[in-house]
């Protein structure tokens, strides 16, 4: 799961651009909402694993979870400018 939650935040940049590219602005939303529930998920398999054991274990998976969470708010942020350089890369290799 850190595997693929690594890969999917390495990616998550790229996204912006091809939906630019694609001028879906609609789309924005998706990549966001998609990266929060693997986030969500893998936190809840991380709780799952620490069960009953001790209270560092447990702050282990807040601490994840928050990383996640502020990386993700970090690649929202940017996705707008991301956005835009992908729009403007279509305008300019696609005139209308």
């Amino acid at each position: 799961m850190f595997h693929l939650t690594r890969r999917i935040m390495t990616g998550l940049p790229l996204a912006p651009v091809l939906i630019g590219l694609s001028d879906q602005p609609g789309l924005l939303v998706v990549p966001p909402a998609l990266t929060a529930l693997v986030v969500l998920l893998r936190d809840r398999v991380i709780r799952r694993r620490v069960g009953l054991a001790a209270w560092p274990s447990d702050g282990f998976a807040r601490h994840v979870l928050v990383d996640d969470l502020g990386q993700l708010l970090g690649h929202s942020l940017l996705a707008l400018p991301l956005f835009l350089i992908g729009h403007a890369l279509r305008a300019t290799l696609i005139p209308v």
